[in-house]
C-alpha cells in the first residue's frame, strides 16, 4: 500500500519555534488554504540576543510538501530580486517535517482580490480600481519576466492586498510560486454555481481550463508534462492577465466547457467590445460567416426602404414620384450616406451612453487575448496603454474598494431574476 498523505492542519493556537532563529510563531487564525493543508496568520515574537529586546508581527505561515514543482520556480531567499511588488518567501525551514516544512510569508491583511470579489464585490470592481490593481501585478510580473521566469498561473486568486499600521499606503503584490495559496472563504465566488452546476469549473483552477490555447490543447492532447512546459512563455502570463481583468470585471467567468469559453473569447475579439454582463454573449446566435453576411444585405435592404418611407411620408409624394425620388436616392450616393450617417450617430450615441467599460480597457482585454500569441503586447508595452498610464493612485483603490460603503452594485429586477 501506498503511503497516506496527511493534510497539515493544526488546531488555532499552536506555537512552533524555528530553532534557526529563536522567533517563535503562534497561529491565530486559518486564512486560506494550499492543497490539502491550511494556510494560517500567525504573530511572531523575536528577540534580540544583544538588547534583549523583543520584536513583534504578523506572516502568513505555510506548509510545503517534498517534491513540491513550485519550490524551485521560487524567490527563495537567497535568491530575491529587488522588488516590491512580489511576495516572496521570507524565512525558510520555520520547522522540519517528515514530509516537508514550514516557511514564512508576507502577511497579507485583506486577503487576494479574488477574496475581495467574493466577500463585497461579487459582480465586479470598479474599471478605475482594475486599473490599479493590475498596474501594481504587472510590475511584479515584469520583475518575474525580466529574471528569466514565468508565473504560469497569473490570475485574481494570486494578487495579494495589504492595509497595515506597518506601510505607509496599500500594498498590491503577485504572489509566485511556493508563495501561491488560495484565501479562505473565496470559494464563495462561484455560490450560485456550486449550489446547483457542478459542471461550472472553479475559478481557483481557472489558470488551466481558461488557458492561453497554445497551452491549453497542448496539456488536452500531451501526456508529458515536460512536453507541456515548452508551451508556457511570457505571451501565455498575458493571456491570463487578460482573462484576469474580465474576472475582476464581472466578478467571475461562468463558463460550463472549454468550447463555451472560446465561443465567448472570439466573440469579444470580433466586436473588440465587453459587453455589460458575460452571460449577454451567450444569449447570442452565432451565424457561419456566409450568414452573416446575407444577414447584413438583408438590414441594408430595410435600412433603405425605411428611408424611402421617410421620404415618402414627409414629403407627401404621390405614386408618380416615388420612382423619381428612389432614382434619385441611388443616383446621389453622398446624400443617402448622409442620412444613413444620421441614424448611425443617433444610435451610436445611445449605444455609447450605455457603454459600461471604456475604449482603453477593453483594447487590454482584446490585445492580451490575441489567439497568436506573438502579436499579444509584453508586459512594459502593455504597461504603456493609456488604461494603465492614467490609473489612479493606491489611496483611490482603499477609498473606493477597500472602505466601500455599499460594494455591491444594485441590481435591476430584470438581473435578479435571471
Amino acid at each position: 500500500m501506498g503511503r497516506i498523505t496527511r493534510a497539515y492542519r493544526p488546531e488555532v493556537g499552536r506555537l512552533i519555534t524555528d530553532p534557526n532563529t529563536d522567533i517563535t510563531y503562534l497561529f491565530e487564525k486559518v486564512i486560506g488554504i494550499s492543497g490539502l493543508d491550511y494556510v494560517y496568520k500567525a504573530a511572531y515574537y523575536a528577540r534580540d540576543k544583544h538588547t534583549n529586546k523583543f520584536s513583534t508581527g504578523y506572516v502568513t505561515v505555510k506548509y510545503l510538501r517534498k517534491g513540491n514543482p513550485d519550490i524551485g520556480t521560487s524567490f527563495t531567499a537567497t535568491d530575491k530580486i529587488p522588488t516590491r511588488n512580489i511576495i516572496n518567501i521570507e524565512s525558510w525551514f520555520i520547522h522540519r517535517f517528515d514530509d516537508g516544512y514550514l516557511v514564512a510569508l508576507p502577511y497579507m491583511s485583506e486577503g487576494s482580490l479574488r477574496y475581495i470579489l467574493s466577500s463585497n464585490f461579487y459582480y465586479g470592481l470598479p474599471e478605475d480600481c482594475i486599473a490599479i490593481a493590475l498596474k501594481e501585478a504587472l510590475f511584479g510580473l515584469l520583475d518575474i519576466h525580466n529574471s528569466g521566469r514565468i508565473h504560469k498561473y497569473f490570475n485574481a486568486g494570486n494578487i495579494f492586498v495589504n492595509k497595515s499600521k506597518a506601510v505607509e499606503e496599500i500594498e498590491i503584490k503577485l504572489a509566485f510560486g511556493a508563495a501561491v495559496y488560495d484565501s479562505d472563504l473565496q470559494f464563495k465566488v462561484n455560490k450560485e454555481v456550486d449550489a446547483g452546476d457542478s459542471s461550472v469549473p472553479l475559478l481557483t483552477n481557472i489558470s488551466a481550463w481558461a488557458a492561453a490555447p497554445e497551452v491549453y490543447y497542448i496539456y488536452e492532447d500531451s501526456d508529458s508534462d515536460d512536453q507541456i512546459e515548452n508551451y508556457y512563455s511570457v505571451k501565455s502570463d498575458i493571456w491570463l492577465v487578460g482573462i484576469t481583468a474580465l474576472e475582476l470585471a464581472y466578478g467571475n467567468i461562468r463558463v460550463s466547457h472549454r468550447e463555451d469559453f472560446d465561443d465567448m473569447i472570439n466573440k469579444i475579439r470580433k466586436s473588440k467590445k465587453l459587453p455589460n454582463r458575460l452571460e449577454d454573449l451567450f444569449e447570442e446566435i452565432t451565424y457561419p460567416i456566409e450568414e452573416e453576411e446575407e444577414e447584413e444585405e438583408e438590414k441594408k435592404d430595410g435600412k433603405m426602404k425605411k428611408v424611402v418611407g421617410f421620404f415618402k411620408d414627409k414629403l407627401k409624394l404621390g405614386k408618380e414620384k416615388e420612382g423619381d425620388l428612389v432614382e434619385e436616392i441611388n443616383d446621389k450616393k453622398g446624400k443617402m450616406k448622409k442620412v444613413m450617417g444620421f441614424f448611425k450617430d443617433k444610435v451610436g450615441k445611445k449605444k455609447e451612453e450605455e457603454r459600461l467599460f471604456s475604449k482603453e480597457f477593453e483594447k487590454v482585454v482584446v490585445d492580451c487575448l490575441a489567439k497568436n500569441p506573438r502579436k499579444r503586447p509584453n508586459v512594459e508595452r502593455l504597461l504603456r496603454q493609456p488604461f494603465f498610464e492614467k490609473a489612479k493612485d493606491k489611496n483611490w483603490f482603499q477609498r473606493n474598494v477597500l472602505h466601500a460603503k455599499n460594494p455591491m452594485p444594485i441590481i435591476s429586477d430584470s438581473d435578479s431574476d435571471d
